[in-house]
């Protein structure tokens, strides 16, 4: 009788043993498909984080664009200032903005010549407006001394003393002799307009900086906006920024 119940006891032990053993290979099969899920799920997270940004800014974030948008007559009227102006042009800016992404998304939808006519005229217009500055680098560049029109030019103020005349020789006689002639303008007249060239350059070279780093910063908030991002601290703002900027 004592024989059967520790048979029974062992019997039941080795039940119980076995049971574990089951339990323990079924806790490490699982264990072992959520490691595996999880890191196959790390790597999907990882990759949708890389996702390029410019496609992020499409679809429904349109919604966020518009709704920021239909706010814009309540924040124009709490601007005041310097502020309001800014609410002002930011509206036309973002509109502009996202009129191109309209026409491009109509171009890859929809082939079509006038399509490409109207971003080639928003492209051609931002970059001629780039290259105003360029304008005032007209005159240095025609007026300096390997021009050799310039060589048979002299200012109206010339006199003998200009090119050194000998033999009491007027200066009408000596530019005969070179084959030269008197310009409109004055020496001094010269400079005072080689000064306002500078100055104009100059200031040309500001307001393009300030426009075209205005239009990057709204740029660069057009695609939170599409993105459904809200308040960003710096880090996170110049790390979108950067890849909104070097997205291909």
């Amino acid at each position: 009788m004592k024989y059967e119940r520790d048979g029974s006891w062992n019997i039941s032990f080795n039940r119980l043993l076995a049971k574990h053993e089951l339990i323990n290979d079924s806790y490490k099969t699982y264990a072992g498909q959520k490691y595996a899920n999880y890191g196959t799920n790390k790597n999907i997270r990882s990759e949708a984080e890389k996702k390029s940004t410019h496609s992020q800014i499409r679809g429904d974030g349109i919604n966020n664009f518009y709704a920021y948008m239909k706010d814009y007559k309540n924040r124009y009227a709490k601007k005041k200032g310097l502020a309001k102006w800014d609410c002002y042009y930011e509206k036309k800016v973002l509109n502009k903005i996202n009129n191109m992404y309209e026409i491009t998304d109509n171009i890859r939808n929809n082939n079509k010549l006038y399509n490409k006519i109207i971003y080639n005229k928003y492209l051609i217009r931002l970059i001629l407006f780039c290259l105003l500055p360029c304008i005032g680098l007209l005159m240095p560049l025609f007026f300096n001394k390997y021009n050799p029109l310039l060589k048979k030019f002299c200012f109206s103020d010339c006199d003998e003393s200009t090119h050194q005349a000998a033999g009491g020789k007027t200066i009408d006689q000596v530019h005969d002799e070179k084959g030269l002639f008197f310009a409109s303008i004055s020496y001094e007249h010269f400079k005072i307009i080689e000064t306002l060239n500078t100055v104009f350059v100059s200031l040309l070279l500001i307001i393009v900086s300030i426009v075209v780093f205005y239009i990057l910063l709204k740029y660069i908030k057009y695609a939170r906006l599409r993105a459904g991002k809200g308040k960003m601290s710096l880090k996170e703002y110049c790390t979108f920024s950067k890849d909104l900027i070097t997205a291909k």
